[in-house]
């Protein structure tokens, strides 16, 4: 069973509550406003899956970049409109017009924000920009494994724990994925 010692052991990613198979972890806010697993120790059959999907637990091998490359949008409004560029809208393009899937941060009707999927052009112009605040990744992992094992091309952008979170959630390599994490220096 998950057990947060200090809130520095814990990146709020969400992949153990994902990875329950009797849903007895939910993400809650502290008082603060930072997200962080809570068990239900009753429902707890401690098969240990939520520690395995732990980023922080599971921080892997350090490595180096293979290759560093540079790169920006050349459609000016695009860039407007956007953080570092506007890559992101010109990788996210390329994956849904290859009938894929985009996932990324967005703003949802409360202004809070949330990770979400979209399969359409239109709906990248939410996940453009930097949100500086901690997404909420709600069933994301779940319905990109499921867009994965159907075949279909998946785009992840979000932060390096979550892309983490993510990969160790799948428990396997996906030749039709490809991440996108940003440079975190934590969220405020």
């Amino acid at each position: 069973m998950i057990s947060i010692a200090s809130k520095e052991m814990c990146c709020g990613c969400a992949a153990c509550e994902q990875r329950c198979p009797t849903s007895c972890i939910v993400m809650r806010e502290d008082e603060e406003g930072f997200l962080y697993p809570q068990t239900d120790t009753s429902k707890c059959i401690d098969c240990g899956l939520c520690e395995k999907v732990c980023p922080v637990l599971n921080q892997g091998e350090k490595r180096k970049p293979l290759h560093v490359y540079a790169a920006k949008n050349t459609k000016t409004r695009i860039r407007l409109q956007s953080s570092s560029g506007g890559i992101f809208t010109h990788i996210a393009e390329q994956i849904i017009q290859k009938n894929g899937v985009v996932f990324g941060a967005r703003f949802d009707e409360n202004w809070a924000v949330e990770h979400a999927c979209t399969e359409t052009l239109e709906g990248l112009a939410a996940m453009r920009g930097s949100k500086y605040v901690q997404s909420r990744i709600g069933r994301t992992y779940r319905q990109a494994k499921e867009f994965l094992e159907s075949g279909r091309p998946v785009l992840f952008s979000g932060t390096p724990c979550q892309i983490r979170g993510l990969k160790l959630f799948l428990a396997k390599e996906y030749e039709n994925l490809l991440t996108v994490d940003l440079v975190c220096h934590g969220v405020p």
